[in-house]
């Protein structure tokens, strides 16, 4: 069922994808007036509308109409991004030298 909730959801993920209302809005291919109102709960989207939200989103669209009991949905951390970005540049030989290192490190943590 579509209610409060899933609309208190959607627009929880998009803040925590750092999306304005308006860029969210491009994405999804509505206008920001159409995403306010069912962020607010006054509009009900339809079940294509959801699919593009889940879509932008990045989440099956269960996750958006149903109570999870799973852990909520998190992005990962803006290191973990940059680090993989860097390491689609480099050598096989360098990512295998940096897991290596990192474990390394991660193991004296301890």
């Amino acid at each position: 069922m579509i209610g409060k909730d899933t609309c208190k959801r959607i627009k929880g993920l998009r803040v925590s994808m750092k999306l304005t209302q308006s860029k969210f809005a491009e994405l999804v291919n509505l206008s920001v007036d159409s995403i306010g109102k069912i962020e607010r709960g006054v509009t009900i989207p339809t079940i294509d509308t959801l699919y593009k939200i889940a879509s932008a989103l990045k989440i099956p669209v269960e996750d958006l109409i149903s109570p999870s009991t799973k852990k909520p949905v998190q992005k990962p951390p803006r290191a973990l991004n940059d680090l993989t970005a860097y390491l689609k540049t480099r050598s096989p030989e360098d990512i295998k030298f940096i897991h290596e290192l990192a474990i390394k490190i991660l193991e004296r943590k301890r």
